[in-house]
């Protein structure tokens, strides 16, 4: 889905380039600097921090706006009032917000594309650009240490006569990297992302094993599943409170 994202990001910039127009207006000195992309959402899905790393606006003291995404730069002309900022590239116009040393561009050309795709600026150097800031709520409450507290089989029974839950452990972390262990090994340091409930993992597992997470209302509960075993743990968070039975 991250791809995806990014595929669509470039297709945005690609619509635009074209011969940039001229334009005249009000350019505040504060907004010349360069931005770097700190959030980008589409598909109900949030991008930030190194998948955002190839976005970036630079806006200088002449009025031109230039705005990069991966190896695609798109030039043309800016404009501010008190609460937008107007790009201008040959007819098309692009508006974003001004926040706190922030530009958010909602609905980005979603008219040229019909993508929907808001994308958020920070200037550099500024506490706005730090990329946590930006992170889903959802995935904030995933990152840091678990370790199982019950685990039950494929038929949803009780399976701790079969294995110890707390022989599974997790690490999620804020760059999205992660480091699995069970009973003492450490299975798979995959990627991980969330969506809609849905706790994945991206990466080689140990024996090809499989691994599928579901996190809602506080309850983390990771799917482990060999080719001859079945196991669903409940995790509880280091330090946290603990998570609900499934």
């Amino acid at each position: 889905m991250k791809k995806i994202i990014s595929i669509s990001i470039t297709m945005i910039l690609c619509i635009a380039m074209i011969a940039c127009g001229g334009s005249s207006g009000r350019r505040d000195k504060e907004l010349v600097g360069d931005y770097i992309g700190v959030s980008g959402t589409s598909y109900g899905i949030t991008l930030y921090g190194d998948d955002m790393s190839d976005c970036s606006l630079k806006l200088d003291n002449k009025g031109k706006a230039f705005i990069t995404i991966a190896d695609t730069t798109v030039d043309g002309t800016w404009v501010n009032d008190d609460d937008t900022l107007t790009i201008t590239v040959d007819k098309t116009k692009i508006v974003g917000d001004l926040g706190n040393d922030i530009i958010t561009f909602n609905a980005f050309l979603q008219d040229e594309i019909d993508i929907e795709m808001d994308i958020v600026f920070a200037k550099e150097g500024t506490d706005a650009a730090n990329p946590e800031n930006y992170m889903p709520e959802e995935d904030k409450a995933l990152i840091g240490e678990w370790v199982g507290a019950s685990v039950t089989d494929a038929f949803d029974e009780d399976a701790s006569g079969e294995v110890d839950p707390n022989l599974m452990t997790v690490s999620l972390n804020s760059d999205y990297t992660a480091s699995i262990v069970f009973d003492g090994e450490e299975i798979s340091a995959p990627e991980w992302s969330y969506y809609s409930e849905s706790v994945l993992f991206e990466g080689d597992v140990v024996d090809n094993a499989g691994l599928y997470g579901e996190y809602k209302d506080g309850n983390f509960v990771i799917t482990y599943s060999t080719y001859d075993s079945f196991y669903n743990f409940t995790m509880e968070k280091v330090g946290g409170s603990k998570s609900k039975s499934r």
